[in-house]
């Protein structure tokens, strides 16, 4: 008994840490979140999830076309 209460308080501890930890430093982290989401839905062309990436061995201009992000004249 004693050690499946110790159990559950451990990982209550260690949940609760994870989500003290994981929230980003800004206090406003949210509320950018929500503007950054509420201009794609304005402007889908704009939208990250709507770029395109060149394959390997298609030919490009820099290493931020390819979807490796390699590029030597051609994707890699």
């Amino acid at each position: 008994m004693k050690l499946t209460c110790m159990v559950i308080v451990a990982v209550l501890f260690l949940t609760a840490n994870t989500f003290v930890t994981a929230v980003p430093h800004s206090s406003n982290a949210l509320e950018n979140l929500y503007l950054k989401a509420h201009h794609e839905m304005n402007n889908p062309k704009d939208s990250e999830l709507n770029k395109r990436c060149y394959d390997g061995g298609t030919g490009c201009d820099s290493g931020n076309q390819c979807c490796s992000g390699w590029c030597i004249f051609v994707c890699l």
